[in-house]
C-alpha cells in the first residue's frame, strides 16, 4: 500500500480518536469509503480517509495542505459541511458548492468521487441498520444527485446508489 495512504489513514484515525460511526470506531467508515474510492486511485483513497477530518475534528485546511498538499486539502475542503445546526441549510450550502465544481480540476474530481463514495457507504449502512437515516437519504437524493452527479464519473457507484435509494438493491452493480 502507498505510504501516503497509510499516513493519511493513521492521521485520520488519530484525529477522529474515539468518535463512532454507529456502534463501530469511525475508522471503519473511513476505510469503507476508501475501499469504494480505490478504483479511482490513491489520491481518491487519501481524500476518502480525510473527508470528515475538517468537519469533525480540530484539523484545519492549512494543516492538510502542509501534510498532504494543496490538491488533497482542497478536495477535502470541498466535501466539508459548514458548521450550521440546521441539516437542511448545511446540505443546501454544500450542494451549491459541489454543483459549481469543474471536474477538469483534480481536486474537484476527487471531491465529487469521494462524496459519492461517502454517500453510498452511508446509504448501504443505513438501509440495513437505521430506517430513519435511510429515509433521510432518500429524501435528500434528488438534490444531492443534481449537485454531485457528472456523466461518466463513477457511474457504477451512481447505479448502485440509485438502486439502493429506490429500494431495489438487486438492481445494483456493486455489492
Amino acid at each position: 500500500m502507498d505510504s501516503r495512504y497509510l499516513v493519511a489513514q493513521d492521521f485520520a484515525k488519530k484525529r477522529h480518536g474515539e468518535q463512532k460511526y454507529g456502534e463501530t470506531p469511525y475508522a471503519v467508515h473511513l476505510n469503507t469509503v476508501a475501499k469504494l474510492a480505490q478504483p479511482f486511485g490513491i489520491d481518491a483513497m487519501i481524500v476518502a480517509q480525510l473527508h470528515d477530518v475538517i468537519e469533525d475534528t480540530d484539523t484545519n485546511f492549512n494543516e492538510l495542505v502542509d501534510r498532504f498538499g494543496f490538491t488533497i486539502a482542497d478536495a477535502v475542503n470541498s466535501v466539508t459541511d459548514v458548521k450550521l445546526e440546521d441539516r437542511a441549510k448545511r446540505k443546501l450550502e454544500i450542494n451549491h458548492r459541489l454543483a459549481a465544481l469543474n471536474i477538469t480540476e483534480d481536486a474537484a474530481r476527487l471531491a465529487l468521487i469521494v462524496k459519492v463514495c461517502d454517500r453510498l457507504a452511508n446509504v448501504r449502512s443505513s438501509s440495513k441498520s437505521s430506517p430513519r437515516h435511510y429515509k433521510m437519504y432518500q429524501h435528500e437524493h434528488s438534490a444531492f444527485k443534481d449537485a454531485v452527479y457528472r456523466p461518466g464519473l463513477c457511474d457504477d457507484l451512481w447505479r448502485e446508489l440509485d438502486g439502493l435509494i429506490i429500494g431495489q438493491p438487486e438492481a445494483t452493480l456493486c455489492k
